[in-house]
């Protein structure tokens, strides 16, 4: 059984942002960020299957973060930085965070990752993507998280799926990049869904405060 709405929308000002995870920090994005990621946001292979392109300088990568922190203060995006051992690594956010439109309450975001390839198949993308995913539903109060990956970005789709994203479709010919369409797959989780506890996952639902 899906809940009603809450009655007030949540201020993520007022809001602990920070999420532990077992090997990992998340840490709603500071300035300071901005030079630890640069080197990881500057590898063509990290930008490949993203919607943006490898960052051309320091500055860009500034700019993006300080973008990404005017944003939350709007509440309408949440950008963590994933920190190992205090520096971070990639992020994890939920963009688009969106409660009403028009006379609707729709309460949803779409939760979005990367990480620096040095990083790669340890099992961490999945780590915070699922932290992020349970704080969303369980302390954020959302209904409805949307997802996609770029049709080939198997490590992605793997991901996705594991967590109990339910599959919507493929946008056929969704989005043009290096010379050519390309297919994006879509998905989407509703809180219902999330605290079905018949619904099989291969993860263990993290316990958060």
């Amino acid at each position: 059984m899906t809940s009603p709405p809450p009655g007030a929308i949540p201020d993520l000002g007022a809001m602990d942002l920070v999420i532990a995870t077992p090997r990992l920090v998340l840490r709603p994005l500071e300035p300071r960020h901005a030079d630890e990621l640069f080197p990881f946001a500057s590898d063509p292979d990290v930008a490949r299957m993203m919607s943006w392109e490898a960052h051309r300088d320091p500055d860009e990568t500034r700019t993006w973060v300080e973008a990404r922190i005017a944003d939350r203060a709007l509440g309408n995006d949440l950008v963590w930085a994933i920190e190992r051992n205090g520096t971070a690594i990639g992020c994890v956010g939920l963009g688009r965070i969106t409660w009403t439109f028009r006379a609707w309450r729709i309460d949803r975001a779409e939760l979005g990752y990367w990480l620096g390839e040095p990083f790669w198949g340890q099992g961490l993308v999945s780590e915070v993507a699922l932290a992020a995913t349970a704080w969303a539903f369980e302390t954020l109060g959302l209904h409805k998280i949307t997802i996609g990956c770029i049709e080939g970005n198997t490590a992605s789709q793997r991901i996705i799926e594991k967590l109990g994203y339910r599959f919507l479709a493929i946008f056929e010919d969704d989005v043009w990049r290096d010379g050519r369409w390309w297919n994006h797959r879509r998905y989407e989780l509703t809180s219902g869904e999330w605290r079905d506890t018949t619904k099989t996952q291969r993860f263990s639902r993290p316990r958060l405060p």
